[in-house]
């Protein structure tokens, strides 16, 4: 029988966190992405640790003695990780003390846009105070990491997870290929927009999800977070599946994107026109007409529907419709199966590259 018990952890002060930083891991599977809060939040939590204000509780997980031996740490966050890596970035000289800081205890005491390096030089007293200050750490342990995924669901309630971040926490087969694709150079490289709210990752399940379908099914499916959830749980449930297999086909066609795109890429700006992309390639690979899909050809579609926009303007007699559609369809619904499979046939009609993508309906829920 599962069991869950917390408690308060001892010695628990930020001169004690900074000794046994080694030994916290902040970035656990069911974890949100670092690098989020914004500066002012940050000067905010030192103004409050400084200042003795009370915070919210951090919770760690007590790693098992196997856990330990495997990962080499002795704890992993659950939750107050963007307080944590705030109090490490503070004493790191990353960022300094508000321009508007008050030392309430002796308001005399001038420490604006100091750095922490400057007031233990300046302000030793003050810095021993905000070395003292005692962390609220509970102290989680478990037989079952399926309730340290609940219990991090539950703790995020009140700052709602978006759908990657949650589907993050199911783990599974599914999920471990999900965060190996979100890796993959395509990502880290040519993609324009960031994984700070695991973007990367979402992305990855979409084309998971159609790459599944198109095996199994020959078909394409609404990509919505009810149907790539279902997913998501079907290969944790069903062992089966071959979630490997698919991450090997998804990854062989990103290999194929990272030579067509350049770094940063303005083609690649929203998520929702990779697996246009993706598509063009899937059919095009192994072909002649691969060489079709180059980006110079992807930039003059781009430029010709941003020219036929003005065309149609003007007199839409004279407008190519499927490039109205394309651009109309990337601005809605582009979750829809209709929209991703007409999307697609437009691309691969405008570049003259033969079309394998099927039709469209809804996938069975899990």
């Amino acid at each position: 029988m599962s069991y869950i018990s917390t408690f308060p952890k001892k010695n628990s002060n930020v001169l004690r966190l900074l000794y046994e930083k080694d030994s916290v891991n902040l970035s656990p599977d069911y974890q949100r992405n670092g690098e989020i809060w914004p500066l002012e939040k940050r000067q905010l939590l030192i103004d409050s640790l400084v200042n003795d204000y009370d915070i919210p509780k951090l919770y760690f997980h007590v790693l098992s003695l196997e856990e330990k031996k495997k990962s080499g740490f002795e704890y992993a966050v659950i939750d107050g990780r963007q307080r944590i890596e705030t109090i490490f970035k503070f004493i790191n000289g990353d960022f300094p003390l508000s321009n508007d800081f008050i030392f309430l205890s002796d308001p005399s005491l001038d420490a604006k846009g100091l750095y922490y390096k400057d007031i233990a030089e300046h302000y030793p007293k003050l810095k021993m105070i905000f070395e003292s200050f005692e962390l609220p750490i509970i102290c989680v342990q478990t037989d079952d990491l399926e309730l340290i995924d609940d219990m991090f669901l539950r703790l995020n309630e009140a700052v709602p997870l978006n759908a990657a971040e949650k589907r993050n926490a199911i783990r599974g087969p599914l999920v471990a290929s999900i965060k190996r694709l979100a890796g993959h150079n395509f990502f880290k490289t040519n993609v324009n927009f960031t994984n700070k709210r695991f973007q990367h990752l979402e992305v990855a399940i979409r084309l998971l999800f159609i790459e599944h379908y198109l095996i199994k099914e020959n078909n394409i499916y609404d990509t919505k977070k009810t149907f790539l959830d279902s997913l998501v749980n079907k290969y944790k449930e069903d062992k089966q599946l071959n979630a490997k297999s698919i991450e090997n086909r998804v990854a062989e066609i990103l290999g194929e994107l990272v030579k067509i795109f350049a770094e940063k890429d303005p083609l690649l700006r929203t998520q929702s026109i990779i697996p246009i992309y993706y598509l063009a390639v899937r059919s095009a690979k192994g072909t002649p007409d691969i060489i079709k899909l180059s980006r110079p050809n992807l930039l003059k579609f781009k430029d010709d529907i941003v020219k036929n926009k003005t065309i149609a303007e003007e007199d839409i007699s004279k407008a190519d419709y499927s490039l109205i559609e394309f651009d109309r369809m990337s601005l809605q619904g582009t979750n829809d199966a209709s929209s991703i499979r007409e999307r697609s046939r437009i691309l691969l009609e405008y570049l003259d590259i033969d079309n394998k993508v099927q039709g469209t309906t809804k996938p069975k829920l899990h």
